[in-house]
């Protein structure tokens, strides 16, 4: 296929090469597919602790005698860090090498789940959660970097970004199943599970990882600075948002860190217009791809990306379930994104993620409008069970497809950056979606307020359906160059 056919008539291009039998080197090598898991166990454990600790806090604050209100920051000191971290972590791996920074960052985060493992005061447990937090913000946009090294553009990288989908989208279900799970021993083992799968991940790595940039451009500097303004805004909107959404305006600390976002934002916004070399290479602002895909990723994470905490607090609140129970409820929902995921990964070449994100993000709206109705039965499989499937497989479509739409237009020197921005979209969406559902949900809720707030998350994954339609090109990365 030549450069000028591909250009004068891409619809017949297309077409045949759908027609023909898949090229040799078209086919996913040993060794790749051998750097593609290591990469996808670092994924998975950066997404795997959004969600593990949930149906662990109750027996955290029971042994460490903990009151509710500061339960809260386990998990708020990791999501605030992760997001805080996500930016910086893009140019630092553009600028010294997504390697390094994948395998240090691996490191922080096995040591500092091993840290929160054996403390047994609360102090040092947020800490250490902290730490994993920059060790998931520095780790994330590096496996995306490494993706884009070892797999060229076309079928190949469509299948890789179809895989890291999957295994983010199941750290992220398959967290709550897990903790469930690990609670039943001790709830100590949700950070030690980490220990083991960090260890391997590095040791795999520094064999099979690339160790060099391998596009010609030369790298950008880190601009510290843009770094500092940036990462300290994000930390004090998620911040003030989860404050928020726990204790409301009056709080202190929620007009400290909404105030002082304002501030930082401005102050890094005048930085980055006048930097020479920008956090975030204003290139990236006029890839009409990645901004769309950012306004999409808000509107996947105020619907699906939300979704598993409201229905856990749902079926342990409204049903009685246990934890165990709770978790192992969200198994039906992991086993759906796989299916999703995988085609993905078979009809995205064909339709283009364009098509893909809109399929995904209607079986997911349907889903939610199915459990917004489903609240009102006592029974499981009938009030739940259908909208977890609806909404898993959705989420399992949309998520990967998502991401190559994100990442299709952007150079290589700047894809940790990219694909950094579209994870930070993600996490700072999740705190103002969370707010957002304690406020609808209030003090004390009831099936009603259920209902709202899943028809609210169903009519978000509708915007999503409709802003994928209107502003995505089709059909964009998916076609088989």
């Amino acid at each position: 296929m030549t450069t000028e056919a591909t250009s004068g008539n891409p619809t017949g291009a297309m077409a045949a090469a759908q027609s023909a039998p898949e090229p040799a080197d078209n086919r996913i090598s040993g060794r790749q597919a051998w750097a593609l898991a290591v990469l996808g166990c670092g994924l998975f454990l950066a997404t795997l602790d959004l969600s593990i600790v949930y149906v662990a806090l109750p027996s955290i604050g029971e042994d460490l005698a903990l009151p509710e209100s500061r339960l809260q920051w386990i998990v708020s000191g990791y999501a605030i860090f992760f997001a805080g971290f996500l930016l910086v972590g893009g140019r630092t791996g553009d600028r010294f090498g997504a390697r390094r920074v994948f395998l240090g960052a691996t490191a922080l985060f096995g040591a500092s789940s091993l840290a929160a493992a054996l403390t047994q005061d609360f102090t040092t447990l947020v800490v250490a959660r902290a730490l994993q937090g920059i060790g998931a913000g520095l780790l994330d946009p590096a496996t995306l970097g490494l993706i884009q090294q070892v797999f060229p553009p076309g079928p190949k990288r469509n299948r890789a970004m179809a895989v890291w989908g999957a295994v983010g989208a199941i750290g992220l279900v398959g967290g709550v199943a897990l903790g469930g799970l690990l609670t039943t021993v001790s709830w100590q083992w949700v950070f030690l599970v980490n220990v083991p799968i960090a260890a391997a991940v590095i040791a795999a790595g520094l064999f099979l990882l690339p160790g060099r940039r391998t596009d010609a451009a030369a790298p950008t500097p880190l601009n510290a600075l843009s770094g500092i303004l940036g990462t300290g805004a994000i930390l004090l909107l998620v911040l003030g948002l989860t404050r928020l959404g726990d204790a409301g305006w009056s709080d202190p600390a929620t007009l400290v860190g909404l105030a002082g976002f304002v501030v930082l934002a401005a102050l890094w916004v005048v930085r980055e217009r006048t930097s020479a070399s920008p956090l975030i290479a204003r290139e990236l602002w006029r890839t009409r791809s990645l901004m769309v895909a950012c306004a999409v990723d808000a509107c996947y994470v105020l619907s699906i990306g939300v979704e598993f905490f409201l229905v856990t607090l749902f079926l342990q609140d409204q049903r009685g379930f246990s934890p165990l129970a709770a978790g192992l409820g969200f198994l039906p929902l992991t086993v759906t994104v796989i299916i999703g995921n995988a085609v993905t990964d078979r009809l995205v070449g064909r339709h283009g993620p364009r098509t893909m994100v809109m399929g995904g993000l209607l079986l997911a709206a349907i889903g939610l409008g199915l459990l917004a109705v489903g609240v009102h039965s006592d029974s499981y499989a009938i009030g739940v069970l259908p909208g977890l499937l609806l909404s898993g497989l959705g989420n399992g479509i949309a998520f990967p497809a998502m991401f190559i739409a994100a990442t299709s237009e952007i150079p290589g020197e700047n894809q940790g950056v990219g694909a950094a921005l579209v994870t930070t979209t993600q996490n700072v969406f999740q705190a103002l979606g969370l707010a957002v559902l304690v406020i609808l949900l209030g003090a004390h809720p009831g099936t009603g307020n259920f209902t709202t707030t899943f028809a609210a998350t169903g009519a978000m994954a509708l915007l999503g359906t409709l802003v994928a339609a209107t502003g995505l090109r089709g059909p964009l990365a998916g076609k088989a160059d």
